[in-house]
């Protein structure tokens, strides 16, 4: 006899969630620590990349952690400014919203043509 009904599911829970590996080793390599600056105040390596990000974006060059200045070309300033929007608000809405008359349903007629020929026709 099985331990539970018909039609029931024998796994309510689903399947087990797949474990992110590199999302999670990213996470714990961008949480780590570097010394930057010339107090050399500790900051944690993804803070430094949004700070690194966002100083390309704002001037089209940024000082690296060690020192070295680093300036884009325009084209690969632009790529930056569209990779911070695209993870900042996500790409855009793609859904096309339709209506009827006055917002109600959209009313849909179906209308079927039929040509005949005459076994005559050789149109």
């Amino acid at each position: 006899m099985p331990k539970w009904e018909k039609g029931q599911s024998g796994n309510p829970a689903g399947r087990p969630k797949k474990n992110r590996a590199l999302t999670e080793i990213l996470t714990k390599a961008g949480n780590k620590t570097i010394p930057v600056g010339k107090e050399t105040r500790k900051t944690a390596r993804k803070r430094v990349i949004a700070d690194l990000l966002w100083e390309l974006a704002a001037t089209g060059g940024a000082t690296m952690p060690d020192g070295t200045y680093l300036e884009l070309e325009p084209k690969d300033w632009l790529g930056v400014v569209k990779w911070i929007y695209g993870h900042i608000d996500g790409p855009p809405t793609k859904g096309l919203e339709v209506s009827g008359t006055d917002g109600g349903p959209v009313a849909v007629t179906v209308v079927e043509i039929v040509k005949s020929y005459d076994d005559n026709n050789t149109d």
